[in-house]
């Protein structure tokens, strides 16, 4: 068993700070997990903050792990592995290391979990 290096913490919903991150579109709470883990792990909710004009651009992330729970709202996603999908509230992907992926369209009310590993990694505009 490795030592612990942190203690548990909860991420109070009155305490959430909302800021801008990777898209202008989306506002952006990070849950604590990265401090709590010293960058291992991200967990984020991340919602639309305008309605969808257009799709998020063609793109990749350079990561070990990268899974979204839809908590509200739809999307049209397109995946180079599995082709488009449309998904809404409850349900949840994968997104595999280095695939390259498109949210196409989401619904004004589009929030979700974010989970991935580590917490900071680089994404890469695509050519589709």
């Amino acid at each position: 068993m490795t030592e612990k290096t942190t203690k548990s913490f909860v991420a109070h919903a009155g305490d959430a700070q909302w800021g801008k991150d990777l898209r202008p579109d989306f506002a952006y709470r990070d849950l604590g997990i990265r401090d709590a883990t010293e960058g291992k792990v991200l967990a984020q909710i991340i919602r639309a903050e305008q309605p969808c004009a257009e799709s998020m651009g063609y793109h990749s992330h350079a990561l070990e792990f990268q899974m979204v729970y839809l908590i509200k709202g739809w999307a049209q996603l397109y995946f180079e592995d599995i082709g488009e999908v449309r998904v809404e509230a409850g349900d949840a992907w994968y997104q595999a290391p280095g695939v390259k992926h498109e949210v196409l369209k989401y619904s004004d009310d589009w929030e979700v979990l974010e989970i991935t590993m580590p917490a900071e990694f680089e994404t890469r505009e695509e050519e589709r």
